[in-house]
């Protein structure tokens, strides 16, 4: 299966599919038209056929239905219990320690085996390793659209995704140092808070994706002063129907 890598999401600073698979039966024909006897023995009239290969037909639309629904719901995979991350090593000061502490709260939550490994200097490539790296952002697209391995002015960071099928082989989380970004022990009131922006990236490493409401980790939107550190039932819900 061909590898593709897209943006896991990306988080904005506050107020600033596949195709469906066709079912059908072969050749189209639901049922082929048997034949009527017309001694005493015969069963079935034509009208009363017609009505049960309409019926059929409902019956297998409803299959085609639930096959598709189910299709489209994300494949549970085995999660790894070792997740090596490497980091830049010319992170402010604070920002390696806040990190380890976003870590340590997805291993305690869900059961993760975040780590970090080692330093490297490599930014958003497939490399083989998982990183969290420091840039300077790119002026904004004119046009719509967004390209994945790109920081653009008006985003506090993203996450790429790498994928072998349904699996996530490698995420790399890019923080745009652009924006005032602070650790929470020192957050100011026009500081984004470092924490709660690789929380939400983290969570796009795992495949989570945004959320509408507000006081969620999830939610696409952040608010200069405010930290948000809490996982919600909805983001440990869909962790679990995505890992096992």
């Amino acid at each position: 299966m061909p590898l593709r890598n897209g943006p896991g999401g990306s988080l904005a600073p506050g107020p600033s599919l596949r195709r469906p698979r066709r079912f059908g039966p072969a050749g189209g024909r639901i049922f082929s038209e048997p034949r009527v006897r017309t001694g005493p023995a015969a069963v079935y009239s034509v009208p009363m056929k017609r009505r049960i290969s309409g019926a059929a037909a409902l019956g297998l639309l409803e299959t085609a239905a639930v096959l598709l629904l189910s299709s489209c719901l994300p494949r549970r995979v085995r999660l790894d219990r070792d997740i090596p991350v490497y980091l830049r090593p010319d992170m402010p000061p604070g920002f390696e320690e806040a990190i380890r502490d976003c870590l340590a709260i997805w291993n305690r939550e869900f059961g993760t085996g975040l780590r970090i490994a080692g330093y490297h200097e490599g930014g958003p490539a497939r490399d083989g390793r998982n990183s969290i790296s420091l840039g300077v952002a790119d002026p904004p697209f004119r046009e719509r659209g967004r390209s994945g391995a790109r920081l653009e002015a008006d985003r506090l960071g993203y996450a790429l995704n790498w994928r072998r099928g349904a699996r996530i082989e490698e995420t790399d989380i890019l923080i745009n140092i652009s924006w005032r970004l602070a650790p929470r022990a020192s957050l100011e009131a026009e500081d984004y808070c470092l924490e709660t922006l690789v929380l939400h990236e983290l969570g796009h490493m795992f495949g989570l994706p945004h959320e509408d409401r507000e006081e969620s980790l999830m939610y696409p939107r952040m608010e200069p002063g405010r930290a948000v550190l809490e996982v919600d039932d909805r983001m440990r819900a869909e962790f679990s129907r995505r890992y096992y």
